[in-house]
């Protein structure tokens, strides 16, 4: 049984991905720095994740108590009242999404020889990576549970771009002529 709080998930699909630069602003004014891992369902990796929920659920038991705790395995076929997908994007289905935040500083990332990825371009949302994760508890006074950390990430492959991505401008605008003087 795995007694850590941290672990690394292997080969999951990256979306959402948003680990370079400043970071961005949440609503509560807080500076971070995230990712959503895809975890299939039937990843051997979902036993291992779940031991490191619970290390962290033991380590931080007096934040978080006992009860009432939420998980951050999220499940892609979850649905709401409505009968609609609580998490709409169909890649989510059949998966778990695990959003990771890092709040102090910016996760390293790296490629497939372990060099410092410069071009953010090389790791976007629908590539596959391997996420180094530390679960910690969190207590807001209303909200309490579980939250993965995001410390490192490496990109394995390439995968299907997932969103719209960049448009192409040759498909959006036409050559202007240099005749503005006329």
């Amino acid at each position: 049984m795995n007694t850590s709080h941290q672990i690394t998930v292997t080969n999951v699909r990256l979306s959402y991905v948003k680990v370079f630069g400043e970071g961005e602003i949440n609503k509560s004014g807080k500076r971070l720095w995230s990712l959503t891992a895809l975890v299939r369902k039937d990843s051997p990796q979902i036993i291992a994740i779940t031991e490191a929920i619970n290390a962290a659920k033991a380590k931080d038991v007096e934040k978080v108590g006992k009860t009432g705790i939420k998980s951050p395995l999220l499940d892609g076929d979850a649905k709401d009242d409505d009968g609609e997908y609580k998490y709409g994007s169909p890649e989510h289905r059949g998966c778990y999404l695990l959003r990771c935040v890092n709040y102090k500083r910016r996760p390293t990332a790296v490629d497939q020889s372990v060099q410092p990825i410069i071009d953010p371009e090389q790791l976007y949302s629908g590539c596959y990576g391997n996420v180094r994760i530390s679960f910690y508890g969190y207590n807001s006074g209303t909200n309490k549970g579980i939250s993965p950390g995001i410390e490192s990430v490496q990109k394995v492959r390439d995968g299907e771009r997932l969103g719209n991505g960049p448009a192409d401008p040759s498909e959006l605008f036409t050559s202007v002529e240099d005749d503005f003087l006329s």
